[in-house]
């Protein structure tokens, strides 16, 4: 009899979900919401009394992207036929 490899039958039916995986993330979720006023005081912490720069405006942003949300990016484009691309071609002598 052959060792190894895959063998009929084997393993998670197709279709059906890791269990011990998704158990996983809901305690990683919990976890982290119970440490979450924790951890808005150590980066209010660094916003004010960080004396790196850079740390302070990173903690700074962490606290305001938490509290309002990230910033959506918008990009207006108006299409006129001044702005569209113009067509170079390049023809080598023969």
């Amino acid at each position: 009899m052959a060792h190894g490899g895959k063998r009929q039958g084997s393993g998670r039916p197709t279709g059906s979900r890791n269990k011990a995986t998704a158990e996983l993330k809901l305690s990683l979720t919990e976890i982290a919401q119970v440490h979450c006023p924790d951890a808005v005081e150590a980066l209010l912490e660094v916003a004010t009394r960080g004396t790196s720069e850079s740390a302070r405006v990173s903690a700074a942003n962490s606290i305001l992207d938490r509290g309002f949300g990230k910033p959506t990016q918008r990009s207006d484009v108006n299409l006129n036929s001044e702005s569209l691309p113009t067509l170079i071609e390049l023809v080598a002598k023969t």
